[in-house]
């Protein structure tokens, strides 16, 4: 990872003649890879977003030859910094330090490769990366490779390994020991970006959106006018000095993703994405989609229609609102806008009959500078599992502003996200969620944590607290 005082980036280096790297027969590791492959694909799928049409796997780098790769801003292979070593590419330390590059050109792609680092060790994986600029960085967003535990960078989660360095720090991620081989990925589609550190997906994260922009706006990057701008570029493996080994790279193109546009008005959906299986759940005039909780009918008082804007009004009653129809898997985005002091919560699998209370798994709604709730620590701070997991990365815009949130449930993994960005990851029924709930108010509450289906809840906490484009995807119907 380049250092503070790399801002000015590293000069280019001028085309030169050395001669590639020899290849060194390690056959074996055709098999092995071709073996990796074959349950990489099998492991691949709905956590990554509808891989199905994806193209075949093409293999960077097979522990013999490194024909894919050049170095940046050069025609040939950096020999005295760059060598095959039993299989594998690993940088050499005092060579000659400069990044390699592929040499073709990707847009849409899934990245898959492993990675490990000498002690103390620091390198990176940028990808969109353009040769018109003098470092590599200065357009390409970074895969964080790092000993988190001996290098200054391993500090800071933002620039701990599997960040998307110095914006968005990973969360749930495990590293192997340093000297083992961890295992990455790298998804890049359309705008949205994910990245994967040993089976776990650490980051996620649409470019061009509220916390993004204004995280880069903070950072070393806000004056790189193309940073993660870029539609397409090379993907670049880092020489940061340190030793660092490369191998089982491989790359695979992915369908461009479909662009649905949105209407031009609050609270309504476009054709293209009622095809898409999108549902409304308010349309700016009436509340049919939602009744009282263990009530039939929506409530009397309390929940107004505002301009585009369904909206509760503070302490003025009626309780909390649940859909009507429930829901097991689902992706339920909507934007929300708290007054100042407020508290509030979108709360999901509740179950009337069960539980006959309104207990379920909340997103946290929250003035986190101006309720009290915000001081008792962050898992009751907005876009938490409430009182349960913190969420991390948070922008928030302010107080009178609308916020944009996602909670999505596939499978047994839960995301919430804030803005732009997945703040919070978590698997249903899972050892971290166990232990979460053992410590929370809800210990006592028979399954809490499982999966479940239920409905969704807006709740009335008594404060001012206003919702509008409320739009659900029911994954449940789109399962064979």
């Amino acid at each position: 990872m380049l250092c503070s005082l790399e801002l000015e980036g590293r000069v280019g280096h001028s085309p030169s003649s050395e001669a590639p790297v020899k290849e060194q027969g390690m056959h074996s590791m055709k098999e092995r890879v071709g073996k990796v492959l074959a349950g990489l694909t099998l492991a691949l799928g709905m956590g990554s977003g509808s891989l199905e049409a994806a193209g075949d796997w093409e293999i960077l780098f097979d522990g013999s030859s490194t024909d894919a790769f050049r170095a940046f801003r050069r025609d040939t292979f950096p020999t005295g910094g760059w060598r095959i070593e039993e299989g594998q590419l690993r940088t050499v330390k005092g060579g000659d330090t400069v990044d390699i590059v592929t040499r073709k050109t990707y847009r849409d792609f899934e990245l898959a490769f492993e990675w490990k680092v000498a002690p103390g060790a620091n390198s990176g994986v940028m990808y969109r990366v353009s040769e018109a600029f003098r470092s590599s960085w200065h357009t390409g967003p970074e895969y964080q490779i790092l000993d988190d535990d001996r290098h200054a960078d391993g500090r800071d989660p933002r620039t701990s390994a599997g960040s998307f360095y110095a914006l968005v720090a990973p969360g749930n991620g495990t590293l192997e020991p340093v000297g083992e081989y961890n295992t990455s990925r790298i998804i890049a589609r359309g705008r949205r970006i994910e990245h994967w550190l040993n089976g776990e997906k650490v980051v996620a994260l649409d470019l061009d959106t509220h916390a993004v922009n204004t995280l880069i706006s903070r950072s070393k990057f806000a004056r790189l006018p193309r940073f993660a701008r870029e539609e397409s570029g090379h993907i670049c493996f880092q020489h940061h000095r340190d030793e660092v080994w490369f191998r089982d790279i491989r790359v695979r193109t992915l369908p461009r993703p479909e662009v649905l546009p949105t209407a031009k008005h609050h609270n309504r959906l476009s054709a293209a994405e009622e095809a898409a299986g999108w549902k409304s759940l308010f349309n700016g005039r009436g509340t049919r989609p939602w009744r009282g909780f263990m009530r039939k009918e929506f409530p009397d008082r309390g929940w107004v229609i505002d301009g585009d804007t369904l909206r509760h009004e503070s302490r003025a009653g009626g309780g909390d609102i649940v859909t009507r129809q429930e829901f097991g898997q689902f992706d339920f985005r909507f934007e929300w806008r708290i007054a100042e002091g407020g508290n509030s919560g979108v709360k999901y699998f509740i179950m009337e009959e069960r539980r006959g209370r309104p207990i379920g798994h909340e997103y946290q709604l929250l003035d986190d500078s101006g309720h009290p709730d915000a001081l008792r620590g962050t898992k009751r701070q907005t876009a938490a599992l409430y009182d349960c997991l913190p969420a991390a990365n948070r922008i928030l815009r302010p107080i009178g502003e609308f916020n944009e949130s996602r909670i999505l449930v596939e499978k047994d993994r839960v995301e919430h996200w804030l803005n732009g960005v997945m703040v919070l990851g978590y698997a249903l029924d899972g050892p971290s969620l166990q232990a979460a709930v053992a410590g929370s108010k809800f210990r006592d509450v028979a399954d809490f944590g499982k999966f479940h289906r239920g409905r969704i809840l807006l709740q009335d906490h008594g404060d001012e607290v206003a919702f509008r484009n409320l739009r659900i995807r029911d994954l449940d119907r789109e399962r064979p």
